[in-house]
């Protein structure tokens, strides 16, 4: 690069122009101001074509001219003699020195602007930290800028701005092939050609603000090199000349956009393609990782400290692409990647660069998001504990993705609004499983999931016994405030909200009834904020719950004194009463089994008809209709081997087989069958009480109050009827007809107090089953009601017009398939009817 500096240097040395304009600027400055060149031709017909002939016209003083007559600056007509001479091919007759040029030499001033061009361009080949220097031959700047200077000077800037374009735009397309091949091999990576390019746009800027003059001249000459349909080098074609046309585009006529748009068309835009740096395996792993520091760290690692260096690289270089593909009134709108109301326009025939992120980015997040919702689904493979697992991840997972998003959305795309919008739409479709077609359900599963990663926050498992909610404290209260806006924040996207009510229902009144709610206060205020997000109706039945308890409390506070016999509630002790009651609106909650043939001890039947005289002579005219599979009872027990009785915390299918073996382990002292406990509790639900005895038999350690003896065959029937101590028999887990089950008189534990959980507390996949078909079922009347509610406002509508009002006023998904069957069963029952003549129309009738 020196030698080729040094020897432009001679070349103007050789042709003394350096000289010559020092002559002109130093003499005819000066001459300009008294003097002034008259002739009425051009300034190129002035010069003339022949070297030889003399300028056409005469110096004259500026006070003997009038003022309508035309005449030149001596300044301009000595720089377009110097012009024309420098354009001619050097012989040895204009050379005055020792040099004799080489043949085929090109003119002096075309050698000149090819010279200054490629001194300029050989910048990129430094690391851009030191502009121009050198510290072998120190800085060449001022050489390039006197080269530049001159060129100005000769009126040489527009050809010297055409070799920068087109020796730019060759050099760039060669280095955007090698990215190109390097990408696709895998020898470099996407953040590091992303940062090659965010050094090459810091040298250009460099470049531009050293060499390249920005004011109305250099204007003008892009805008003529705008006007060209083709640009071309003055240098010798060569296999490095460009096979596509080079064309220079009038909305980058400013001389700060030459190089940056060279490099945003030659060296970025073709690689910002699905194909390209927004392949999943260059995108994904800078959106996962954004600091860069590992490619398979995953979007879970350091969620809340990720800098997303390398997708705010990304960003920057889209929104950069984008501002320069918009018009001028856009682009001087938006000078700032700060939150634009409006995206720039772009053409029909290519969109934007932060369009084609933005569908990449809601490629990733829709992926991202099914693999979330794919935990968990039955594989035949699959163990049923592992799913479960994998199920209560679901959610969490969710919410950590969330967050993911927003931090992306808000560091890395800088609060772009576009981009806001394609988060909303890939938690929307992720929310409703519209990402896979194998798995989609409109949402029904993660709202299930919803709900219960709701209960588990809201459950305390070592609540007390009481049916009244207990503050424990365990949320403080802005970790709860926030825990129940990140719920919220996916709620809003699911449209299963009907689904979420079941559940969370469900699960809401079994933490009331059992106690077990971490917090009365916590679950007040999640049932406000649903309220206002779905309205009253959506959550009448759990404010009716809450009544109900606390309805509950006032009753028993009452009952006391009725039970006493004392005439005010406040001054009678609670422990007067040994039972206490939860009356429950039946609308409000869940159904639950009832047991009507049931058989309750005489200790219990006193209670009941005491509370039920109680209650009749109050309430008259309500009905009590007693839930026995929702009490629960304290049951002392003594055990030979403990010294003080134990009380047992167990419900009331659990205490009636208990009482069976009050006395002794049946007639015979040998056990109990299945048979004959079911005829003394009357529990007709036979594999309710076989749960129930294998929660009592086959529970963990320290519940076991009763021994199971396992029926074997006719000749051997009990294998372990002995209590052999040399060799433990292994119990089967299932309950036969014929095996036994005897008092466990061997029974230790050191707490006073056990509670022994029923294994019905869990839920069942037939439970499961049940509140989505009762959803199911809910959904149709919604449908029916819409259907009818339209016909009766409209009197007559045609089939497309029904169903687009239909599925716009419904909360949920719902497929045309089911809106078509709910149409024919209301036609069937007189509701609405086809107009005769034309089918696709529909009448109400009154």
């Amino acid at each position: 690069r020196y030698e080729l500096l040094r020897r432009m240097d001679d070349v103007l040395r050789v042709t003394f122009i350096n000289e010559y304009l020092n002559f002109v600027r130093s003499i005819f400055t000066r001459l300009d101001r008294a003097c002034v060149y008259f002739s009425e031709k051009e300034l190129d017909d002035i010069v003339g074509d022949d070297k030889d002939e003399p300028p056409a016209g005469k110096v004259v003083e500026r006070s003997s001219i009038s003022q309508n007559t035309r005449t030149w600056g001596l300044l301009e007509v000595g720089l377009a003699c110097l012009r024309k001479h420098m354009t001619r091919t050097l012989n040895n007759n204009d050379i005055m020195t020792d040099l004799t040029p080489p043949p085929n030499t090109l003119p002096v001033l075309t050698a000149l602007v090819l010279t200054t061009a490629y001194a300029i361009l050989s910048e990129y080949d430094n690391d851009g930290s030191s502009l121009g220097s050198n510290s072998t031959i120190g800085d060449t700047r001022p050489l390039v800028r006197n080269c530049v200077r001159t060129c100005v000077d000769l009126g040489a800037l527009t050809p010297l701005l055409q070799e920068l374009i087109v020796g730019a735009t060759i050099r760039f397309q060669k280095e955007g092939q090698w990215w190109g091949n390097a990408l696709s091999e895998t020898r470099r990576t996407a953040p590091e050609f992303l940062h090659h390019l965010e050094r090459r746009l810091k040298q250009s800027s460099a470049l531009t603000s050293c060499y390249i003059p920005s004011n109305s001249l250099a204007t003008a000459a892009l805008r003529q090199l705008s006007q060209s349909r083709r640009l071309t080098s003055a240098a010798p074609a060569d296999a490095s000349s460009p096979t596509e046309d080079i064309t220079w585009s009038p909305i980058n006529n400013t001389t700060r956009r030459i190089f940056p748009a060279i490099i945003e068309s030659q060296l970025l835009a073709p690689h910002l393609v699905s194909s390209g740096i927004l392949h999943p395996q260059h995108l994904y792993p800078m959106l996962d990782d954004g600091d860069g520091s590992s490619t398979n760290a995953g979007w879970k690692v350091n969620t809340g400290s990720k800098t997303f260096l390398n997708a705010m690289r990304l960003y920057g270089l889209c929104w950069r692409m984008t501002q320069a593909s918009a018009p001028a009134s856009s682009t001087n709108s938006s000078s700032s990647p700060r939150k634009r109301h409006a995206p720039p326009s772009s053409s029909a025939a290519q969109e934007t660069a932060l369009q084609a992120l933005r569908i990449a980015f809601g490629e990733y997040g829709r992926l991202r998001g099914s693999e979330i919702t794919r935990q968990g689904v039955s594989d035949n493979n699959a163990n049923v504990k592992d799913l479960k697992e994998l199920e209560r991840k679901v959610i969490p997972d969710l919410l950590l993705f969330k967050a993911h998003l927003e931090s992306l959305h808000n560091v890395a795309f800088r609060s772009d609004e576009s981009l806001g919008t394609m988060v909303r739409s890939i938690l929307e479709d992720v929310m409703n499983e519209a990402t896979s077609k194998d798995h989609g359900d409109g949402g029904r599963r993660t709202a299930e999931l919803l709900a219960k990663h709701v209960d588990g926050r809201f459950r305390d498992a070592k609540a007390g016994t009481s049916a009244l909610p207990v503050t424990k404290g365990a949320l403080a209260g802005d970790a709860n405030e926030a825990f129940q806006s990140e719920v919220l924040a996916l709620f809003r996207h699911n449209q299963s909200k009907d689904v979420f009510e079941a559940f969370f229902k469900r699960d809401l009144a079994k933490r009331l009834l059992t106690g077990r709610s971490v917090s009365y206060d916590t679950e007040r205020s999640f049932l406000s904020k649903l309220k206002a997000e779905c309205g009253t109706a959506y959550t009448s039945k759990m404010e009716g719950m809450f009544k109900d308890m606390e309805m509950s409390r006032d009753i028993m506070s009452s009952y006391a004194a009725y039970a006493s016999g004392a005439t005010n509630a406040a001054s009678t002790s609670a422990k007067a009463v040994d039972m206490e009651v939860q009356v429950l609106t039946t609308g409000y909650w869940p159904v639950y089994p009832k047991y009507p043939n049931i058989i309750l001890p005489s200790e219990l039947l006193l209670q009941r008809e005491r509370f039920e005289s109680y209650y009749n002579e109050k309430y008259q005219g309500r009905r009590i209709a007693w839930q026995y599979s929702l009490g629960h009872c304290i049951v002392k027990a003594s055990f030979p081997k403990e010294k003080a009785p134990k009380e047992l915390n167990v419900n009331v299918c659990q205490t009636l087989v208990l009482l069976c073996f009050q006395y002794e382990d049946g007639p015979d002292g040998r056990g109990l069958k299945l048979d004959d406990i079911m005829k003394k509790t009357g529990i007709d639900d036979r594999a309710e009480l076989e749960r129930v005895l294998q929660s009592l038999s086959l529970g963990r350690d320290g519940t076991r109050v009763l021994k199971k003896i396992d029926y074997v065959s006719a000749d051997t029937p009990f294998a372990n009827a002995s209590d052999s101590p040399k060799k433990k028999q292994k119990i089967r887990r299932n309950i036969g007809e014929h095996d036994r089950f005897l008092f466990n008189s061997s029974f230790t534990n050191n707490q006073r107090r056990i509670r022994i959980t029923n294994i019905t507390m869990k839920e069942t996949v037939k439970e499961r089953a049940k509140t989505h078909e009762a959803v199911s079922n809910d959904r149709l009347y919604l449908i029916d009601a819409a259907v009818v509610r339209i016909m009766k406002a409209r009197k007559t509508l045609d089939h497309r017009s029904l169903m687009g009002e239909v599925m716009a006023q419904l909360k949920f998904p719902a497929s045309s398939s089911d809106i078509k069957k709910r149409i024919e069963t209301l036609i069937e029952r007189e509701y609405i009817e086809r107009i005769e003549g034309d089918r696709s129309k529909y009448k109400y009738l009154a």
